[in-house]
């Protein structure tokens, strides 16, 4: 289903239906004003390799962990669009760059799914920045599974060269590659690895959470 209809689909539903914040439950909207407040900013590190920079909004955790996971395993799409601008309004600025990368799903995942939602997340950050999104030239070209019970290692294993730009035009010199969760950064690193291989000069991340694994600090 084409995401715009999906969101007026959702958008009429919640009139007949009142929102719920995905975040404490309350009622009025989707992801409240105190539970934006409550989420913990990450404090600044050293981007993955392969990536010029990154920009990571919150911890994962609390009404930020409830909120993608509405978005991502209950299928609740306009969620996206509110994350999206509590996260541009967190930032303050768009991070430098030509165009926005959603990280890409395996075709079996998407379909499954329905949509990818760190698609969804650079569609609406694409409307507040005014920048293009480039959803379908950089794709994941074997399904690398679930990596949660992977450890830091076995993650950069498993998606080394998993992903391939195959536009007929090559990549933007300044990519942002848009996703919902950091955990290692093996992913946003194999995917610079496929944009810069094609032609861009630089990448930065965009993420809205930061996970921990076991071993990590805080």
């Amino acid at each position: 289903m084409d995401g715009l209809l999906a969101e007026w689909i959702e958008r009429a539903l919640a009139f007949v239906f009142p929102d719920r914040c995905v975040g404490c439950g309350s009622a009025g909207a989707l992801f409240c004003a105190a539970c934006r407040a409550a989420a913990r900013p990450v404090a600044d590190e050293a981007p993955p390799a392969g990536l010029d920079a990154i920009v990571v909004a919150w911890r994962y955790e609390g009404s930020v962990r409830r909120a993608v996971h509405a978005l991502k395993y209950q299928r609740r799409r306009r969620v996206a669009r509110v994350l999206a601008n509590a996260l541009a309004a967190s930032l303050g600025e768009c991070p430098y760059g030509d165009a926005l990368i959603p990280v890409p799903l395996h075709p079996e995942r998407l379909a499954e799914r329905g949509f990818n939602q760190s698609a969804e997340l650079a569609r609406h950050l694409a409307r507040r920045w005014s920048l293009p999104v480039l959803a379908n030239g950089l794709i994941r070209q074997r399904d690398t599974g679930h990596q949660a019970r992977l450890r830091r290692r076995e993650r950069q294993t498993n998606v080394a060269g998993a992903f391939a730009w195959r536009a007929p035009t090559p990549p933007p010199a300044r990519a942002i590659l848009v996703d919902d969760v950091l955990t290692t950064g093996a992913t946003l690193g194999a995917c610079a690895a496929a944009l810069r291989a094609a032609g861009s000069r630089q990448v930065v991340a965009l993420t809205l959470a930061r996970a921990l694994m076991s071993g990590d600090h805080p």
